[in-house]
This record gives C-alpha cells, structure tokens and sequence, in this order.
C-alpha cells in the first residue's frame, strides 16, 4: 500500500511519463518461390553509438542528432533489425532454419548486417532505413555476395506514431528486398 501511495505521490511531484514504447514490424509476406535447405544465422547489426539504443534517432540537419521526445523503441535498435530479419525470413516461407547465431545449429552461411541508417530525417520530412549485408561462408568465412539496401518513406504527420509508421514502412521495404535478394543468393 506504501509503495503505491510512493508511486502516485512520485507522480504528483511532477515525475516525467514512460515514453510510448513502440516495436518494429516484420513484413508478413515475401515474394517469391522456391525454398533452401541452407541454415544460416542474421547477426546482430553493427551500429554507430547513436543507432545502439532504444532512442529513436531524428536528424534536424546531416551531422546533428536528436532523440524523438517522449518515445521509444522496443528494444535497442539493432537487436530489434536483427529479430525482425529473421522474423521475415521466416515468414517468407522458404527457408529450413535461420535463427542468431550461437545455437544449437550448424550454419553454412551467417548473414552480417550494418545498419547504417534507421532515423528520421527532419529536413526532408522522411523516415530513412539502410543495412548493408554480407553473406558469408562459416566454413571458410568468404564473402559470397553483398549489397546494401536502402528506402525512405515520407512522414505523414507530426505525431511520434507517424514517424514510427514511416520507419516501419522503410524497413518493410527494405527487409522484404533483403531477404528476396538473399534467398536468390543461397
């Protein structure tokens, strides 16, 4: 009973709101057909320091960042790109086992992954996703093929859940030509 009374009188005393908290999406359908037996891991992005946190990152103008007040990711970016890769892998349907690495499963190919952009661009007024990736031999550790990926949305409004919406629409887009490129690859 204290610790409720604690609570609301923190409140009371001008305690700041939780942040909305806010999750990616993965897309729910890829194109395309065919299946692999190939087993392969998505590793978890490598970022810059704005980007590994759970902060939306805005920019106002090309070498300033921001954190979109009052709102929040999920989880840190690049665990979230790297959950919602995978997600759509799996749910394109043709693939036998994708996971992080580290499991029980041997992998022939790991999937490495930079997250070069996943922000709002304040000056343009759109939300802008790019991740590089690299597929990789585990036995030899060769490259097999790269590329990066890259799209913009426009942002619709002004309120956090459009700008969320915009970033969920450029990862979608991005996601999906990921993984159909990849899976074209394996």
């Amino acid at each position: 009973m204290l610790a409720c009374v604690l609570m609301v009188g923190g409140c009371a005393l001008g305690a700041k709101p939780a942040p909305a908290t806010f999750d990616l999406a993965a897309p729910r359908s890829v194109p395309g057909s065919g299946s692999t037996s190939i087993q392969f891991a998505v590793t978890e992005p490598t970022v810059v320091g704005a980007l590994n946190s759970e902060r939306i990152v805005v920019r106002p103008a090309p070498a300033a960042i921001t954190y979109l007040s009052g709102a929040q990711w999920s989880d840190r970016a690049p665990k979230l790109v790297q959950a919602r890769l995978i997600d759509t892998f799996r749910n394109s349907g043709r693939v036998r086992s994708v996971g992080m690495p580290g499991g029980a499963v041997v992998n022939d190919i790991g999937l490495v992954t930079d997250l070069q952009d996943f922000h709002i661009d304040a000056q343009q007024g759109i939300a802008v996703v790019t991740i590089a990736v690299r597929i990789v031999s585990d036995q030899s550790g060769r490259v097999i093929a790269s590329r990066t990926f890259t799209a913009s949305t426009p942002i619709s409004g002004s309120r956090a859940e459009d700008m969320v919406a915009a970033l969920n629409a450029s990862f979608d887009k991005v996601a999906t030509d990921l993984v159909v490129w990849t899976l074209d690859r394996i």
